[in-house]
C-alpha cells in the first residue's frame, strides 16, 4: 500500500486503533507499539477498499495486543511510565483490573463490538459499518456482550 495513503489512514484511525489495543494489553505504551506495528503491516498489504481498512487495522492491532498480553500476563513488573498513570486508590485499581480481565474473558465476537460502541463511542450503525455487519446483528452482539461482561465482572470482583 502507498505510504501517503497509509499516512492518511494513520491520521484518521490512529487513536481508535490504539484505544482498542489498550483494552487488550492494558498498557498505553504497548498499545501505541501495537497500533504502530499494525500501520507498518498495512504498508506491506495490497491496496484494499476503504471500508475494509479500519476493521483490518483493529483486528491486527488487537491480535498484536493479545499476543503481548499472553506473553506478559504473568509478569508483575510495570514500567515507571505506566506506574505514573496507574490509579493510586487500591479499590479503583482493583476495579480497573477486574474490568480488564472481564473484558478479556469475553469471546472475540462480543469484545470488539463492545469496545467500539461503549469505549470508543461509535453508534451501533457506525460499529456495524466498521465490522461489516448489519445494524441489528451488531446491536444484538453489543446487548449480549454487555450481559456477558456484567456476569464476568461480577465473578472477577468476588
Amino acid at each position: 500500500m502507498e505510504k501517503d495513503v497509509v499516512g492518511q489512514y494513520y491520521t484518521q484511525y490512529a487513536d481508535t486503533v490504539m484505544k482498542a489495543a489498550w483494552h487488550f494489553c492494558g498498557s498505553s505504551h504497548t498499545a501505541q507499539d501495537c497500533a504502530q506495528e499494525a500501520f507498518l503491516r498495512l504498508l506491506q498489504e495490497e491496496p484494499m477498499p476503504d471500508s475494509k481498512v479500519l476493521p483490518w487495522l483493529l483486528c491486527t492491532a488487537v491480535n498484536l495486543a493479545k499476543d503481548y498480553h499472553r506473553r506478559h500476563e504473568r509478569s508483575r513488573t510495570v514500567a515507571l511510565e505506566e506506574a505514573i498513570d496507574m490509579p493510586t486508590d487500591n479499590d479503583e485499581l482493583l476495579a480497573e483490573r477486574a474490568a480488564q480481565r472481564a473484558m478479556l474473558s469475553l469471546p472475540e465476537k462480543y469484545r470488539l463490538p463492545l469496545l467500539l460502541n461503549l469505549v470508543q463511542g461509535y453508534t451501533i450503525e457506525q460499529t456495524a459499518k466498521i465490522l461489516g455487519k448489519g445494524a441489528n446483528t451488531t446491536g444484538s452482539l453489543i446487548r449480549r456482550g454487555k450481559n456477558l461482561f456484567a456476569k464476568a465482572y461480577e465473578k472477577e470482583c468476588v
